[in-house]
Order: structure tokens, then C-alpha cells, then sequence
């Protein structure tokens, strides 16, 4: 029996899912590089569901495990909690994630992941990710466009079309890395503490800052490897999707908020920053079209706060007058 640790451990976290979870395994399953495991973690599934889950995994081998979070058919626990109970199972190396709903579709997207790592010894990696509607219809050929401007100054490696990009660079409002597309170190993750179990949303985002910020450098592959589906097309499956727009931003606040109190690098100061600025202006125009000008202007004034601009504050400041009359 073969009790060597794997390369990778991949985290499926899954809840009422049929056909988008074996299109996400069968993607993980059609990968040229075979040192993984993959968790499956079912979050309070249906039991017919369930059932259906553990029959799917047959289909592959030992390397796909599949793990119950909570009793058959009961509320989800949340994408942090479960994928930090994944991390507490996992034994790689490196850490990948692919949601149950999303999938991978470059063959190579483990195999060029592993060399690379394993020659520079980096511990955030991140491949290019597209976005699809329901139709199967690309609506953004790919997520992080400001990032790829900065792919002429960056350190190309080799002959790898990967590059490895500082902070500065990998951090470009509105971009981040969605979780489908990055691999982060074990021991990265257990020195952050996984995922701020205190939020249902953006804690991707949360992550991801936090990665780069302790790495100090990332990896970038822009090939496109990752397909995210958006996640209209089944509003309501998922804990997040049950939230309304106004939680969601809320939410997302937080996060930035939190972020803004733990780190202390600059370049990713400012990128909080400009993030929690900007979700506030979004905060204040919904308000504003409902004619709630009070509560309105109290955001646009904690967006200038935030992040200072000339436009900004005289706009926050003409709303302020006109809130109270």
C-alpha cells in the first residue's frame, strides 16, 4: 500500500449538486499529473443526493474521497467552515480548489502547476480563469484583466508561459483570484488559519489578499485552465446565493474592513481600501434610487473617507446638504 503524502490535495466542496459535480471530478479526473487526492465534502446534501454523490466516486479511484460535514438533507454550514474542515483532512503539499458547480478543463493544469512549484518554490500559484452563463456562453473570455497588463514588466520563468508578479502587480482592483483557479501552499494555509470563518461571502477575496500578502509574490499562468459558471443560473443552491444583493455587500464590507486591521503592507492597503471605497459608492447609488438620501449620504461620506478623491468628496458633499433638507 502507497502511504506517501500527494502532491496536491484538491477541495470539492459539493451540496445538492448531480451532473455540475461529475463535470467538475470528470475535469479533475482528465489531468495529465496523477499525485493528488481529491475531498469531496457534502454539506447537508438530500439523501437521495448523497447517495447519488458516493455512487459517483466509484467511478473514479482510492485517490477521490468523499466526506459528510453535516447529517443528510440539513442547512449548510457555509463554504468557509466546510473547506477549512477539508484543509484539516488534506495531505498535499499544495492545496487546490474546485467548486462543485465550476470545473477545470486544461489537462495540464496540474502538470505545469507541479513543475513550476516545484523548481521555484513558491507558494501561491494562479491560473487564467474564464466566466460562462448558463447557456455555456463565455460572458468574460477572462477574470483578472488588469493583472494581464502587467504581464510586459513581469518576470517570465523560463520557458514556462508563467510569471512570477509582486504584489503591486497581482494586486489591480477589481481583480482577484477566484478559488477555482489558485493553489496555495499547505503550510501557507496553516499559517493564515484557512478561511475567516465568519463570513458566507467574499471569503475568497479575504483569502486570497491574505495569501499574497504573506507570499509577498505569486505565480501567474494566464492560459486559461478554469471555467467559472456564473452563479445565477442556479440562484438559491448555495448558502452564498440564498443572501440578498444588500447582505452580500454588507458582507463583503466586512471582509475589507477586517483586512484593513490585519495587514500592513501598503500595496495591499490600498487595494482594500479602493475595494471598500468602491462597494460603499455601489451602496450609495442603490440608496439613492430608492430616494433614501440620508443613509445614502452617510455611505458616500465613508466612501471618501476610505479613499479620498477630489470627484468623490465633492459629490458626498452635495449629498450631504441635500440629505438634509
Amino acid at each position: 500500500m502507497n502511504t506517501s503524502k500527494p502532491f496536491f490535495s484538491i477541495i470539492v466542496p459539493t451540496r445538492n449538486r448531480g451532473q455540475e459535480l461529475k463535470n467538475c471530478l470528470d475535469g479533475i479526473w482528465q489531468q495529465t499529473y496523477a499525485d493528488y487526492e481529491v475531498l469531496v465534502l457534502d454539506d447537508g446534501s438530500s439523501q437521495s443526493i448523497r447517495d447519488g454523490h458516493q455512487a459517483l466516486l466509484g467511478q473514479y479511484d482510492q485517490r477521490y474521497r468523499w466526506h459528510a460535514i453535516n447529517a443528510a438533507g440539513t442547512g449548510g454550514s457555509g463554504p468557509s467552515t466546510v473547506r477549512n474542515i477539508g484543509l484539516s483532512h488534506a495531505q498535499g503539499q499544495y492545496v487546490a480548489f474546485c467548486d462543485d458547480d465550476d470545473c477545470w478543463h486544461g489537462t495540464d493544469h496540474l502538470a505545469v502547476a507541479a513543475e513550476v512549484l516545484k523548481e521555484q518554490g513558491e507558494r501561491v500559484y494562479i491560473a487564467g480563469l474564464q466566466i460562462k452563463n448558463e447557456q455555456n456562453q463565455v460572458i468574460m473570455e477572462r477574470h483578472m484583466t488588469q493583472v494581464q497588463r502587467h504581464l510586459e514588466n513581469a518576470e517570465k520563468l523560463g520557458n514556462h508561459e508563467v510569471y512570477r508578479l509582486s504584489l503591486e502587480q497581482i494586486l489591480s482592483y477589481p481583480d482577484y483570484a477566484h478559488l477555482d483557479s489558485i493553489i496555495l501552499a499547505k503550510d501557507l494555509l496553516d499559517e493564515l488559519e484557512g478561511f475567516w470563518e465568519h463570513t458566507r461571502f467574499a471569503e475568497d477575496v479575504d483569502l486570497f489578499v491574505r495569501a499574497c500578502e504573506r507570499s509577498g509574490s505569486v505565480l501567474y499562468r494566464p492560459e486559461i485552465c478554469v471555467t467559472h459558471f456564473a452563479p445565477e443560473k442556479r440562484q438559491g443552491e448555495s448558502v452564498s446565493n440564498k443572501m440578498s444583493l444588500r447582505d452580500r455587500r454588507l458582507l463583503e464590507m466586512s471582509v475589507y474592513q477586517r483586512l484593513l486591521l490585519i495587514c500592513k503592507a501598503k500595496p495591499v492597503l490600498d487595494y482594500v481600501r479602493v475595494s471598500l471605497a468602491n462597494t460603499q459608492k455601489m451602496l450609495t447609488e442603490e440608496l439613492l434610487a430608492e430616494n433614501r438620501k440620508i443613509s445614502a449620504g452617510c455611505f458616500a461620506r465613508s466612501a471618501f473617507a476610505v479613499f479620498p478623491t477630489l470627484k468623490w468628496g465633492l459629490y458626498s458633499l452635495g449629498l450631504s446638504f441635500k440629505s438634509i433638507r
